[in-house]
């Protein structure tokens, strides 16, 4: 079994597996723009990372527009079409259970800033 570090559980190596191929098919519909939505054609959403849970019953998908502007919006607009991008997942991949996607905003970038910030402040 394998660790994440955003878990204090560990994760299954089918967990890690399907985690990462639904990172790869989300940022392929993405960018692809394989539905149709005029604000997100607009704007490039960096899909960084997806969290399967146990029951593989949800995906937490973290995701974060290119250089963090309009972040909100962006989210706005993936919650909006959660079910379009859920429906063009489900055709690429055949799993028994295909796992409910939320989108979450990654901070993790900001918070490296911020770190990294403090770090020079500090000399």
């Amino acid at each position: 079994m394998s660790h994440n570090h955003n878990s204090p559980f560990p994760k299954t190596q089918r967990q890690l597996r399907v985690g990462e191929l639904l990172r790869k098919e989300i940022s392929d519909i993405l960018n692809r723009h394989d539905f149709h939505d005029n604000y997100l054609s607009k704007i490039s959403v960096t899909v960084s990372q997806v969290i399967v849970t146990s029951d593989m019953k949800w995906a937490r998908t973290f995701v974060t527009s290119l250089g963090g502007v309009n972040v909100n919006e962006a989210m706005n607009y993936l919650n909006k079409n959660v079910f379009n991008i859920q429906k063009h997942v489900a055709s690429k991949i055949k799993l028994r259970r295909m796992p409910k996607i939320i989108f979450i905003e990654d901070k993790t970038f900001d918070y490296a800033n911020k770190l990294t910030k403090a770090i020079k402040d500090l000399n």
